[in-house]
C-alpha cells in the first residue's frame, strides 16, 4: 500500500529548480561530514511516520466530503453508485493565461490516479496514488473549469461499491511498525453508503421519494443487498 503523497508540491511550484539543486548538494556535503564524525555510531531508528490525513463532511454540500492533510485542503470529492467526483483547485495564478488546461497532467489508469503540472521535473505529481477500487478508464474524464477547479470523474469499475477513500492513504493510522492501514470512522462508511442505498432505491422505484428516509440499524451493503444492485456493465 502505498504512502500518503508530498501534498505541498502545488505551494512551491514557482520555485528554482537551480537553487533546489544548490541545496541538494549543501545537504549531501553536509550529510556526509556528519557520517564522517558518527561513522563508529549506530544512528536511531527513525519513529514511525506521522499521517495527518483527515476526511470530514463539507459544511454546507450534503453527501461530499473534504480531504484535508496537515490542516490544509487537497481535495473535495463526492460518489454516486456508478462514478467518484473529486474537486482540485488548480494553481492557476503560477500557470499561462492561454490555454491553461493543457499544463496540467492527469493520468486515470485502472487503480492509479496521478494529477500534477507537465512543468514539474522528473515528472513529479501533487497526486500520485492507487485508487480506493477499480476506474473504467475509458469511461472516466477530467476537465478544468473557469474557476480553477480540476474536476476529476472516476467511473467505477464495481456499481455500487462504496468508496470509504478515493486514494489508498486517503485516511490512515500507523502501527508500531510503521505499517499504513486505511481507515474510515464507522459514522462517516454508514454516511456513505446511506447515500447509495437512497440513490439504489430512488432509481428502482421512481415513483418515490426517498430523501428523507431512515434505517433502522446498520445500513446495508447497497452493491449486495437484496441480491445485488443492478448493472450497466
Amino acid at each position: 500500500m502505498s504512502k500518503l503523497a508530498d501534498y505541498s508540491k502545488f505551494d512551491n511550484l514557482d520555485s528554482d529548480s537551480e537553487d533546489e539543486n544548490d541545496n541538494t548538494t549543501s545537504s549531501n556535503t553536509a550529510t556526509k561530514a556528519i557520517s564522517a564524525t558518527s561513522s563508529n555510531h549506530k544512528p536511531a531508528a527513525p519513529p514511525p511516520p506521522t499521517i495527518q490525513g483527515i476526511t470530514k463532511k463539507h459544511p454546507t454540500i450534503s453527501d461530499r466530503y473534504i480531504f484535508t492533510y496537515n490542516n490544509q485542503t487537497i481535495y473535495e470529492w463526492e460518489q454516486s453508485l456508478d462514478e467518484v467526483t473529486i474537486y482540485i483547485s488548480a494553481p492557476i495564478s503560477k500557470l499561462p493565461k492561454h490555454n491553461t488546461a493543457s499544463y496540467i497532467n492527469v493520468n486515470i489508469s485502472t487503480n492509479r490516479l496521478q494529477v500534477g503540472l507537465k512543468s514539474q521535473p522528473n515528472g513529479e505529481y501533487f497526486l500520485n496514488e492507487t485508487t480506493f477500487g477499480k476506474v473504467k478508464v475509458n469511461e472516466s474524464s477530467w476537465y478544468l473549469d473557469e474557476e480553477g477547479i480540476i474536476t476529476i470523474i472516476l467511473c467505477k469499475v464495481f456499481r455500487g461499491e462504496t468508496w470509504e477513500g478515493v486514494l489508498c492513504g486517503h485516511t490512515a493510522t500507523t502501527d508500531a511498525n510503521g505499517g499504513i492501514h486505511e481507515t474510515t470512522d464507522p459514522i462517516t462508511k454508514q454516511s456513505m453508503q446511506r447515500t447509495l442505498m437512497l440513490e439504489r432505491f430512488q432509481e428502482e422505484n421512481p415513483g418515490f421519494d426517498f430523501r428523507d428516509a431512515t434505517f433502522n440499524g446498520e445500513v446495508p451493503d447497497p452493491r449486495k443487498f437484496m441480491g445485488g444492485v443492478g448493472y450497466n456493465n
